[in-house]
């Protein structure tokens, strides 16, 4: 198996791990956004330290599972950071949901372009249609264990279809483990008044 293969879907494997962990933990009431926050921060501070020394247990994790075109946990910051946002700005049922939705949407739609993927999306050259539909699918019944599936469906489908686009925010890409959960509850939230 190539080298970048292998190495996405270790990544992938622990995105969709931590994702789980957190969405249990988040659904027992054992945390909340008090949780997130410090983890956020913590994570900050040990990525920049991780820049200039080597830290025992971080730089094993990020010589192991980060990409070498980021800055050090990029992917895991902004994962926590996305998780904290749907935490702190939806009810219980909608953050689960998303924190779902970015779990297996953003993790299955990776790991299956690389593997089964042939046709490139039509909105993003640098991603492939089987990834998205898979990603989707697999989005759809994560979030179907919190929300309706009326919910579920939609707010999978459209926060994948967001995610395949370059979105920018002063010159910086917008990263995906931050806007899939927001557009996903934002979906959600939207139907729910309708």
């Amino acid at each position: 198996m190539e080298k970048s293969v292998s190495l996405e879907i270790k990544r992938q494997a622990v995105h969709i791990a931590v994702g789980i962990a957190a969405a249990f933990l988040v659904a027992k009431g054992v945390v909340d956004w008090k949780f997130f926050l410090p983890v956020l921060l913590a994570g900050t501070a040990l990525s920049f330290v991780s820049v200039k020394k080597r830290l025992p247990v971080v730089s094993w994790f990020l010589e192991h599972f980060e990409r070498r075109d980021s800055f050090p946990g990029k992917g895991a910051l902004f994962l926590v950071a996305g998780m904290l946002l749907a935490v702190l700005l939806f009810e219980r049922s909608i953050a689960l949901a998303s924190i779902m939705i970015v779990t297996f949407g953003d993790s299955i739609s990776h790991v299956s372009g690389k593997l089964f993927g042939k046709i490139r999306h039509p909105l993003n050259k640098y991603k492939l249609v089987e990834g998205s539909i898979l990603g989707s699918a697999a989005a759809a019944i994560g979030a179907a264990f919190f929300v309706q599936w009326q919910e579920a469906v939609p707010a999978a489908a459209i926060a994948m279809i967001v995610e395949s686009f370059e979105l920018k925010f002063r010159g910086m890409a917008v990263d995906d483990n931050l806007l899939i959960p927001l557009v996903a509850g934002l979906v959600i939230s939207v139907i729910r008044v309708i």
